[in-house]
């Protein structure tokens, strides 16, 4: 190598290390002027009657390669009306929070806010050096982008149904007295003769307004509103997707928030819906995502499940699925997507117990029709095929005797035709119930809450007691009979553990309804054993 060779070579190098020193000392003058905190580790806001609750978690401080280049002091809330706060001075300071961690699980209550009214609220953590994470206002994002630093909630004035139910009294059209704002509405009532339901003062309840037949794509979002009184037309009146099997998509009923408490005492069952969560300890596991975060929806299907291609669908037109594994079956309904299940405990809950509130009968097929309920013997060549209720409405229900379509809340057959696979209750070895209300769910019963109670009577008998919390209204004694208790069947074993199938089919008679059958592994396949779909409302929708 010449001396010349050598002199750049140094000369080079020497340029390389003085370039790489000085982007040392300016990484190291922005890290000495500061910078600002990373995204809120948690953010959520619920609406009150007059304010909303609020929860967050600071970001944790930032390290890299274990040094800490930002310490967080603190994060200021700042709300408005009309669109987020751009930064921290931008709106009303609702809180200047340095206790970090102090509102993670106790709620910061706002108050003095108009109902009816859209409030934005923003989160705008800084550091000991000043710096502020502005991110929740950058308004040329969605709500997805920064959902960790705000939200949106508008305050509603409260409305609270609610009924309790008296043990000791087996009469089930007498059990159930109506308690807070159902006190003086009109029971639902059926003329068994034409099908039709009169709902009385219940057809301005927000759970039946906001009740509606849609064509929902497989990413959740909704494409249209389906003409509520004949689903082959869309609510302008034009032709629908509903019997079309290549839709990308389902034919499904949207129910809105319903926020539950359920308890009990010696004497009574109690039960009560709000709008709204009025406190602590009313839950909306029926609209609860994985997260913890609140929909303004859930889906579940109009119909029951069809297999399409190795895909459960609800479509017009069709034979429900059946003679497939449980197992293959909850893959087939998983296969629309990954909003998308089979029928789950809480939202089955859920809806049998407003039928109840609203009818304030527990025998559901004598308040809102008795559905296919008999003549299947055990062939499934005479299911009612899906869509044999397209033009009968919102609710529909005949006699008995008459063993043809039932509906409600836009669902058909929700008991009768077939038995429905649901996820989130299981029945196990020792005799124990165990439930999961919301996502995540295990086929094996892993993370479920484990009862301390189970079945005792006859298995097959009808149910005649109850025992009612937070996890839902699960029977206890099946030795009633048609027409005493909560006339519906329950079926429950031991040899192995039982996966959730629910509502029976057309070959037990009086026992279906809200029966549930606690005596099959999930993998099991037979003639009667179908299944229906639900889907949750996307995130950012």
């Amino acid at each position: 190598m010449s001396w010349a060779e050598a002199q750049y070579i140094i000369d080079e190098t020497a340029g390389k290390v003085e370039e790489a020193a000085k982007n040392l000392d300016e990484t190291a003058t922005r890290i000495a002027a500061g910078i600002p905190p990373q995204d809120m580790q948690a953010f959520s806001v619920m609406a009150m009657d007059g304010g909303a609750k609020l929860k967050f978690t600071e970001p944790a401080d930032t390290y890299i390669e274990g040094q800490r280049i930002c310490s967080v002091k603190g994060v200021k809330i700042v709300m408005k009306q009309g669109g987020y706060p751009v930064d921290e001075n931008d709106g009303t300071l609702i809180i200047d929070n340095t206790e970090p961690g102090k509102y993670s699980s106790e709620a910061l209550i706002i108050d003095g806010l108009e109902n009816d009214t859209e409030y934005f609220i923003s989160a705008f953590p800084y550091s000991d050096s000043g710096h502020y994470n502005r991110a929740a206002g950058l308004q040329i994002y969605n709500d997805s982008y920064a959902v960790k630093n705000r939200a949106k909630f508008t305050p509603q004035e409260y409305i609270l149904y609610g009924y309790k139910r008296t043990k000791g009294d087996s009469n089930p059209a007498t059990r159930l007295v109506a308690t807070d704002m159902a006190v003086g509405m009109g029971a639902v009532t059926l003329d068994t003769t034409t099908g039709a339901l009169d709902l009385k003062e219940w057809a301005n309840a927000w759970f039946v307004k906001e009740n509606k037949p849609v064509m929902l794509k497989y990413d959740g979002t909704i494409d249209y509103e389906l003409n509520p009184d004949d689903y082959t037309l869309k609510a302008d009146g034009t032709a629908s997707d509903v019997a079309n099997s290549s839709y990308e998509g389902n034919a499904m009923a949207l129910f809105p928030t319903c926020w539950v408490k359920r308890w009990q005492d010696d004497t009574y069952e109690y039960f009560q819906v709000c709008n709204i969560q009025l406190t602590d300890d009313f839950k909306a596991y029926a609209h609860q995502r994985e997260d913890g975060s609140i929909m303004e929806w859930f889906a579940r299907s109009i119909y029951d499940g069809a297999n399409v291609s190795s895909k459960i669908r609800s479509i017009s037109g069709l034979t429900p699925c059946n003679t497939v594994a449980g197992n293959t079956q909850l893959t087939y309904a998983q296969a629309n997507g990954d909003l998308w299940e089979c029928d789950t405990w809480s939202r089955v809950a859920l809806i049998w117990d407003l039928l109840r509130l609203m009818a304030l009968n527990d025998d559901v097929q004598a308040a809102y029709g008795y559905g296919r309920y008999t003549g299947q013997s055990s062939s499934s060549t005479n299911y009612l095929k899906t869509g044999t209720g397209n033009q009968y409405g919102q609710f529909y229900g005949k006699g008995v005797g008459t063993s043809e379509v039932v509906k409600v809340f836009h669902c058909e057959n929700l008991w009768g035709n077939i038995w429905k696979l649901m996820q989130g209750l299981v029945y196990n070895t020792t005799g124990k119930y165990g439930v999961k209300m919301c996502r995540p769910y295990s086929t094996s019963g892993s993370g479920y809450v484990a009862m301390s109670f189970g079945l005792s009577g006859t298995s097959g008998g009808y149910q005649s007691a109850h025992n009612m919390s937070e996890y839902g209204l699960l029977p206890t004694t099946v030795s009633g009979s048609d027409s005493t208790y909560i006339p519906d069947g329950a079926w429950f074993s031991t040899s192995q553990q039982c996966f959730a199938r629910f509502g029976s089919n057309g070959n037990y008679g009086l026992l279906v309804g809200c029966a549930l059958l606690l005596n099959y592994a999930l993998s099991n396949s037979y003639w009667g054993f179908g299944l229906g779909l639900t889907c949750e409302q996307p995130l950012a929708a």
